[in-house]
């Protein structure tokens, strides 16, 4: 059964997801760009982090592009690379971004409190 994931804002203007689902499917990219627009209309940068990836759904790929190039302006990437679940997870993340250069800054983290320090770097004053 399929879980959307868990969205927010942080008080340092950072905007988290937390993936449940195995396959990112286009139902839950819609729902995320929906519900991201809800909270804020402005550009933030993202944490994303996942349970257990094992890809995204083909028509997914565009969907995502186009709201990450909308929303966001930096992106990082979160994942335990201590258990099989969590290495194939940053397999399938650097897989999707190196099939095309994308224009903002994206990193891949083991270390949560690492990324939010880099994505902070990314929080615009003015926001």
């Amino acid at each position: 059964m399929s879980k959307f994931p868990d969205l927010y804002i942080d008080e340092n203007g950072i905007f988290h997801e937390f993936h449940y689902d195995k396959i990112i499917s286009k139902s839950c990219a819609m729902f995320v760009a929906e519900e991201r627009n809800k909270l804020t209309n402005s550009r933030h940068p993202l944490l994303v982090k996942f349970k257990d990836l094992e890809g995204y759904a083909p028509e997914t790929r565009d969907l995502h592009l186009d709201f990450v190039l909308k929303s966001v302006s930096a992106l990082a990437y979160c994942v335990d690379i201590e258990t099989a679940e969590g290495r194939r997870t940053k397999e399938v993340i650097e897989r999707f971004f190196t099939i095309t250069p994308w224009p903002i800054p994206v990193e891949i983290f083991t270390n949560e409190n690492e990324a939010l320090s880099w994505l902070k770097k990314h929080v615009k004053k003015n926001d």
